[in-house]
């Protein structure tokens, strides 16, 4: 088939599902074409768009935010559609990728969205009862939506995007993530009797990375071999810093893969997730999980993976707890087999999905 993938955020945890999707797509014989905005792109992503055999990589400058730029962007996707196409699909990544794939003028391409956590998953507010109106709207134009988790189809149903045109498809790991913790300790520079509670994901409010800080600093009061180490960066780290004290170390925007291995215990206090990359990885490597109730976990649970599971407006006090009882425990579950989180079955699962689409697109309904 030819297909294109169109995405904003151009990193995080869609842009590692799009990078490991067009590598698994093309690697069963696909022509694979992407657009991508440079406006967030992290360097990892560029680097690994670099080493794709992609039939076009082009660049769409797209503002995460909605405005009239909105039409400029549309325009330009149009006339590149239109140069690089004909195309039998045509996927929009994230909110800002979806919106513009599905006004798009494609003919005869199936439009495909993958929200990659829908807004209508975080807190109630008026910019996420607006964001469900948009979509609601938006869902007529396309012709499947993607949800990464059953949480998030809950979610989309619930907001009227349900029916035959919602499907559910898990994130997928391209490689199993290296499992040397010896390695991984050396290079994260931690004691061997430190309990390592380790924290993957952009500091920003989703995130939540505050409370995690803060959580952490009480659970080290108590013992302190207990250490935070924090693998992310983004606006809340100053006052990320502030929170956590002595007892938290910022690592920054880096690889985590390979130092993950090294943690204790991975933790995640996300105010809203839809599959979370970094908790997928945790759950290969066998790490014991405490996390918020957010989107992915059952799909884990039911894989083998051990989640201690908080209410997601936990305090730092209870998540603290919850964070010494886990390492109190040293019940350490048995990796995940990486056959049940592989990019190769995700990617297999899109394409039945794209035949669909297309067969009903050339059909007429």
């Amino acid at each position: 088939m030819r297909i294109l993938l169109v995405i904003e955020p151009s990193g995080g945890g869609s842009g590692r599902h799009v990078v490991d999707l067009a590598r698994a797509l093309i690697g069963s014989g696909h022509q694979v074409s992407l657009i991508w905005s440079p406006r967030r792109a992290e360097p990892w992503f560029q680097e690994a768009v670099a080493a794709l055999p992609l039939q076009a990589n082009e660049h769409l400058p797209m503002r995460r935010s909605v405005g009239p730029w909105d039409l400029a962007a549309l325009h330009a996707l149009n006339r590149l559609i239109a140069r690089l196409g004909p195309f039998e699909i045509v996927h929009g990544h994230s909110a800002k990728a979806g919106a513009l794939v599905r006004l798009a003028h494609a003919p005869g391409a199936a439009r495909i969205y993958t929200p990659h956590a829908l807004p209508m998953m975080g807190p109630a507010s008026l910019a996420t009862i607006i964001a469900g109106a948009a979509e609601a709207l938006l869902a007529r134009c396309g012709d499947a939506i993607i949800a990464v988790s059953e949480e998030e189809a809950t979610v989309a149903r619930r907001w009227g995007l349900g029916g035959h045109r919602l499907h559910v498809v898990p994130n997928g790991l391209s490689a199993p993530p290296a499992n040397d913790r010896f390695e991984a300790r050396q290079a994260l520079g931690v004691p061997d009797d430190a309990l390592v509670i380790g924290f993957v994901g952009r500091l920003c409010a989703q995130k939540d990375p505050v409370r995690f800080a803060q959580a952490v600093r009480r659970a080290n009061a108590i013992d302190p071999r207990i250490i935070g180490l924090m693998i992310g960066d983004g606006d809340l780290a100053p006052s990320v810093t502030t929170a956590g004290g002595d007892a938290l170390r910022l690592l920054g925007a880096r690889d985590a893969g390979p130092l993950m291995a090294g943690f204790d215990l991975f933790a995640m206090t996300s105010r809203y997730e839809a599959d979370s990359y970094a908790m997928i990885e945790a759950a290969a490597l066998g790490v014991p999980i405490v996390c918020t109730d957010v989107g992915g976990i059952e799909g884990l649970i039911h894989a083998g993976a051990r989640i201690d599971r908080l209410p997601v407006d936990a305090s730092p006090d209870h998540l603290a707890e919850a964070m010494r009882a886990a390492l109190v425990s040293r019940v350490v579950p048995l990796p995940i087999a990486s056959g049940l989180l592989s990019a190769s079955r995700m990617a297999d699962q899109t394409v039945q999905i794209y035949r669909d689409a297309f067969a009903r697109r050339r059909l007429g309904g």
